[in-house]
């Protein structure tokens, strides 16, 4: 095999009969800088390798006609590749499969179903490992070099547990040295709750006849490192371990940890994060008697910020204010505690300009009052903007426990409702929560009111905003979006009615509204001979949850005539906290049907896997305030990247919105983004100029401006 250059990509040449396990593979390993070539079958790999020598072969064993173990025969049949390194993928973990697959030449096995974040890493070892089995040619075992150059360390263990043979993985460090071993019990060598693992591992292993695998960490000279040990019985009194390091997964792991609980843009905790750290000082506020405090702060008129200098410079105004408030109250002398201690206060940014502050084992309600009042004085102090010197304010509403609330979600939505009161005020103040604050109530009585008449009187309509492939602007879908058009107030905006909805629950006869409407709207694009892509439209939680949800969609499918994989619901992220089964398996009989189903502004609150994973998500919507940055914020551009790998990785479909200009867009199809959805291509537009557009069927993007 040539050594791959550094002025080029490896090539792999991936072996496969399965078309989506294919697709997989190359887009996993595109990532990793891999150019990827394909065969169908080994027969195809054969023809193939005729034509090209690839620096990696990745290769299925359960293939028709020749499967993977003779086409890997084949290969080191040839002077010019016995060396070439070859990676088996079979769903067989048994080892005398993976003898074979040694037996006939290949230098790494991986096991269906793939671990997809680590593949890429996995190929790049074995790469290196080949390196290494070249500069060992003269040794006259070959299977012993393609041992020394796997990145694994190998044992060979009696029933009991005592080392009898050991072959250090190609940079892989042992936990003591190869001398330590040999002859030498494994409770003598490692940590007593290592030792433990593995010899559990080793009776279960001889007991069953089958592979198992143990995760244990190791003190190491350069920090703590993470490892995997799989077991495999060898006769029935002798097993083989092979050891990997798996510190870099774990690195991985815990980045996407931090996505799920942290606020990209601050550093701050997250709105998920916030609520689990609430519930959790609430249950020792009861355990203890105390009182627990909590401050709902909201910047005032933040959207003018946003509207004169930008969203960039309000990221950086959300940022700033995060900042002073962590500093300066936590040096305080009211907050002398660590901010995230268990005992400590806990700031929080819930999203937009919203942030949190939970004071616990806080008995004074005079020290809660200095604390609001220390925080606006804070945010009074000018911020440098660039060359702007901007100056905020903010409403800030408190309640407390068990006074206002004996539950997170009561707490908070008290806290909320005194701090509208304190932007009712006058705002730049703060405001106890009341239980005779009405003012608000009352405004919201109203609006709500005009909801109910707003839906009898046919005062709301759709616009649809075009979603298009990032390679091509081939028009993929629409998102419908909902606009009223009051009488007497005009143009509400989503923001201002969306939550009262929610909030009386107006939402489920809007939301059955949107989806029947939009539903129709496709049916009569098709009828005028337009073709049309799948229709996403956006659904509450409150909606889901109720009991004829499900069967409510599919009658809507049934009775308007469309067919249900042009139908698209978005979910928000409240809805992957409910944990009913009934609901998610009601979910999925609507993914059997073709509905699809999409997680809305991804990554800004309850974003994380278990909770991805439990629902027929097949797509993931990034959310705008990640776009905005792009591409020359450096933390925009690692969370853009780790969700679109964690998307891929979990085999789902990737959506950018909010896209704005050339640039994000270029940088988004170049980190393997497969739609966009944003102003760059098409504002919102009603029916007749969204079935303009689609009769185009492609939205060209707009050509840089030239230098200069």
């Amino acid at each position: 095999m040539r050594s791959p250059e550094s002025s080029r990509r490896p090539v792999v040449l991936i072996v496969d009969d399965d078309h989506v396990m294919r697709l997989l593979e190359q887009e996993t390993l595109g990532q990793f800088e891999f150019d990827v070539r394909e065969a169908v079958d080994g027969e195809e790999a054969l023809q193939r390798l005729g034509e090209f020598v690839p620096d990696l072969v990745l290769l299925d064993v359960d293939m028709p006609g020749i499967d993977g173990f003779e086409v890997c025969r084949h290969i080191r049949k040839r002077w010019d590749m016995t060396d070439m390194p070859l990676i088996m993928v079979t769903g067989m973990d048994d080892l005398e499969s993976i003898n074979e697959a040694y037996e006939s030449g290949a230098n790494d096995f991986i096991s269906k179903p793939i671990n997809w974040p680590i593949l890429g890493h996995r190929a790049r070892y074995v790469l290196r490992s080949a390196q290494a089995a070249r500069e060992l040619r003269d040794l006259e075992e070959k299977q012993a070099a393609i041992v020394q150059a796997m990145p694994d360390m190998i044992f060979l263990l009696d029933w009991q547990g005592t080392y009898l043979d050991y072959k250090a993985g190609y940079g892989s460090a042992p936990y003591v040295g190869t001398r330590e071993v040999i002859n030498r019990h494994v409770s003598e060598v490692l940590p007593a709750e290592v030792a433990d693992l593995l010899l559990h591992a080793i009776e279960r292993a001889l007991q069953r006849g089958q592979l198992q695998s143990v995760v244990y960490k190791l003190p190491m000279p350069d920090g703590i490192h993470h490892y995997e040990a799989r077991v495999a019985p060898r006769g029935v009194d002798k097993v083989v371990v092979v050891v990997r390091d798996i510190t870099l997964q774990k690195l991985s792991e815990g980045k996407i940890r931090r996505l799920a609980y942290f606020d990209t843009l601050t550093g701050m905790p997250n709105r998920q994060n916030f609520l689990e750290h609430l519930d959790s000082e609430l249950l020792r506020a009861r355990r203890e008697h105390h009182q627990v405090a909590l401050l709902f702060l909201d910047l005032d008129d933040f959207k003018r910020v946003n509207d004169t200098l930008g969203h960039t410079a309000g990221d950086y105004l959300l940022h700033a204010v995060a900042d002073r408030l962590k500093e300066k109250l936590r040096g305080s002398d009211f907050i002398a505690r660590p901010a995230l201690d268990e005992t400590g206060v806990h700031f929080a940014r819930l999203g937009g300009d919203e942030f949190t502050v939970v004071l616990p084992d806080i008995d004074d309600a005079q020290v809660v009052k200095l604390i609001a009042g220390r925080m606006q004085s804070l945010l009074s102090r000018p911020f440098q903007i660039g060359e702007q010197e901007v100056t905020v304010t903010a409403s800030i509403g408190i309640a407390s426990f068990p006074d206002d609330g004996d539950d997170a979600a009561t707490l908070l939505k008290h806290a909320d409702t005194a701090m509208y009161h304190a932007k009712a005020q006058g705002r730049n103040n703060w405001q106890i929560y009341d239980r005779t604050l009405t003012s608000d109530a009352v405004k919201r009585l109203a609006l709500e009111n005009d909801l109910r008449k707003g839906l009898q009187r046919d005062e709301f309509r759709l616009v649809y905003q075009p979603q298009v492939l990032a390679e091509g602007g081939a028009i993929v879908g629409v998102e419908a979006l909902i606009r009223w058009q009051h009488p007497e107030r005009g143009l509400v905006s989503p923001g201002d009615f969306i939550p009262v909805a929610e909030e009386s629950g107006l939402i489920i006869p809007m939301g059955e509204w949107v989806i029947q409407t939009a539903c129709r709207q496709v049916m009569a694009w098709q009828q005028r001979g337009v073709t049309t892509p799948r229709v996403a439209v956006n659904v509450s939680a409150r909606q889901v949850r109720t009991s004829d949800f499900i069967g409510r969609v599919a009658a809507i499918i049934e009775e308007t005539g469309i067919d249900a994989n042009q139908l698209e619901l978005e979910l928000t992220e409240s809805i992957l906290m409910d944990t009913d089964p009934s609901r998610i398996e009601g979910l999925a009989r609507l993914r059997a049907q073709g509905v699809h189903f999409s997680i809305d502004d991804f990554g800004t609150g309850y974003s994380s896997l278990s909770y991805v994973k439990r629902f027929p998500i097949s797509m993931l919507k990034i959310d705008q305030s990640f776009v905005r940055g792009l591409p020359g914020n450096v933390n925009d551009v690692g969370i853009i990247t780790a969700i679109i790998a964690m998307a891929h990785s979990l085999d789902l479909e990737v959506i950018a919105e909010g896209v704005e200009n050339r640039a994000q867009a270029d940088y988004l199809q170049q980190a393997k983004c497969g739609k966009l959805q944003g102003y760059l291509f098409s504002r919102p537009l009603p029916p007749d100029e969204a079935e303009c557009l689609l009769r185009q069927g492609r939205i060209a993007l707009p050509q840089p401006a030239p230098d200069g």
